[in-house]
């Protein structure tokens, strides 16, 4: 069991509980409604596993809840090409995504084929029918469907919210209403919305990974001048021309590099999840740079924290024999690390 072979079993797993562990992580996050962690560990596991089934419905229940459907309606469809998980439940909610994007006819289409060729579960009949037969209607172009609405969930069918409205939201809102008004945000080039911005980065309760987010997207929208930021209990000016691409700095690449030279030959899989927890870091803390800036410190840091997370029996100082690192110097830095992590959530390949 030792030994790693090339080729095909590249991806061979040298921790078999390291995928468990996440997806369980992954299930705890969706229960506290840490949308963007769970969503963070479930991409990790499929990309570990692809045919994990629960890390794959996971991936479903995330997007849904954070109101993507139609990237929820992507992992469903390919979940029932590829025959993973039970394939009733998922056509459940596949049709439920459908109905909810107003895809009517792909509803009629795929129930009418599945009711002719397949007994369906008696649990789900009834709903199916309803979903099949309000479809129907709609196709047919039927206008009064307050009683079928009432039993869908409408606030998937909600009116584009206004840019005063999305300004109260990045104020007011909970996290994941705040991300998703900053991304509507960005398509007003206004005025109202700078200052909106410049007042978030200011507020000391505000999430610093949004902030990060709001910093890339000033720069994506060519604004200029000075803005007040506060993140981990300091205060700093930033210039948004002068702002860098945190994911092409040097340093951030000499990291990963020196992991890949010790972990990477110990578990390439574990590996590629840290060198991910590695660059969320950066993102979190961005526009400031790690401290101190030295490469073994950190790859120590990460590759402690990777084996931590699979409870491993290993302690501190044996890790920090393999690179000529500080101790105190790498405790405050898993200290940081495990300080920002209920900030590092991922939203898919801006963090790539």
């Amino acid at each position: 069991m030792g030994n790693e072979t090339n080729g095909s079993d590249d991806n061979v797993i040298l921790f078999p509980g390291l995928v468990a562990k996440l997806v369980e992580k992954g299930m705890s996050s969706l229960k506290e409604k840490k949308y963007y962690d769970a969503l963070s560990y479930f991409r990790q596991s499929t990309e570990l596993e692809p045919d994990h089934a629960q890390a794959r419905y996971g991936m479903v229940i995330t997007n849904i809840e954070l109101h993507q459907l139609e990237e929820a309606k992507k992992h469903c469809e390919s979940m029932l090409n590829e025959g993973i998980g039970d394939y009733y439940d998922v056509l459940q909610v596949y049709v439920s995504l459908l109905v909810q994007l107003g895809d009517y006819q792909e509803v009629v289409d795929i129930l009418d084929a599945v009711i002719a060729e397949n007994k369906l579960p008696a649990k789900m009949a009834e709903s199916l029918y309803h979903l099949l037969e309000f479809s129907r209607h709609m196709t047919e172009g039927f206008e009064e469907v307050d009683e079928e609405l009432d039993m869908m969930e409408k606030d998937s069918l909600e009116i584009v919210p206004s840019k005063e409205e999305l300004i109260q939201t990045l104020k007011k809102g909970n996290p994941d209403q705040q991300w998703g008004a900053i991304q509507k945000l960005s398509h007003h080039d206004s005025q109202e919305v700078e200052e909106a911005y410049r007042i978030f980065l200011k507020g000391k309760e505000n999430q610093p990974v949004l902030k990060s987010y709001i910093l890339q997207t000033l720069k994506e929208m060519n604004v200029t001048g000075e803005f007040e930021v506060h993140k981990f209990g300091q205060q700093y000016s930033v210039r948004i021309e002068d702002l860098e691409d945190v994911f092409h700095k040097k340093f951030g690449t000499s990291v990963v590099r020196r992991l890949e030279q010790v972990l990477g030959q110990e578990n390439p899989s574990l590996f590629e999840m840290v060198q991910q927890v590695w660059w969320h870091y950066l993102f979190a803390i961005y526009p400031k740079s790690p401290q101190p800036l030295h490469i073994e410190i950190w790859a120590c840091a990460l590759h402690h924290m990777g084996v931590a997370l699979l409870e491993d029996e290993k302690s501190l100082n044996e890790t920090i024999k393999k690179y000529e690192a500080d101790e105190f110097e790498v405790k405050k830095a898993v200290d940081h690390l495990k300080e920002s992590e209920s900030f590092l959530f991922t939203m898919g390949s801006n963090l790539t």
